[in-house]
């Protein structure tokens, strides 16, 4: 019997070994993980949200044949920017940076669509007067004070 007892002691102190490595493998995996995730400070950083950046670009937001297109109950937006790279900024870890930017598209009081794209259709409108509001905004999503809003009757 105490052999037996002694090779079960042994192999219970063999899984406890290997269960506490493991913890310390996935300790170490996620500590990794969040330090390459997470941005040095400095002193004079600030938290994005609150240093929005000024572009000196321009947009002009047109609607493309719009009396057409408001029989089919649809809206399609077409933007031109210029002085400002357009980008998705996932790439840019959302920090606001001059010369740089994307678009915010919004109808009515539905939601932000975020994007690069300069063309862009909404379909399904329902009956009445709407009001799409195109913004150019920073990386950090904060405005640049560059937008434009337009209006379709649709029938």
């Amino acid at each position: 019997m105490s052999n037996q007892t002694s090779s079960r002691s042994v192999r219970t102190l063999a899984l406890i070994v290997t269960l506490c490595a493991l913890m310390v493998l996935l300790s170490l995996t996620v500590a990794l993980a969040v330090a390459a995730h997470v941005e040095p400070a400095t002193n004079d950083s600030k938290p994005a949200a609150s240093s929005p950046v000024a572009q000196s670009g321009t947009l002009t937001a047109s609607l493309v044949d719009p009396a057409a297109s408001a029989k089919e109950k649809t809206a399609t937006v077409k933007v031109q920017v210029t002085g400002v790279k357009l980008i998705d900024p996932a790439l840019t870890n959302k920090r606001p940076t001059k010369g740089q930017g994307h678009l915010h598209y919004r109808v009515d009081d539905g939601p932000v669509i975020a994007t690069t794209t300069t063309k862009l259709s909404f379909h399904e409108l329902t009956s009445g007067k709407h009001q799409i509001v195109v913004m150019l905004a920073n990386n950090d999503h904060s405005p640049t004070g560059l937008g434009q809003t337009l209006e379709i009757t649709v029938p």
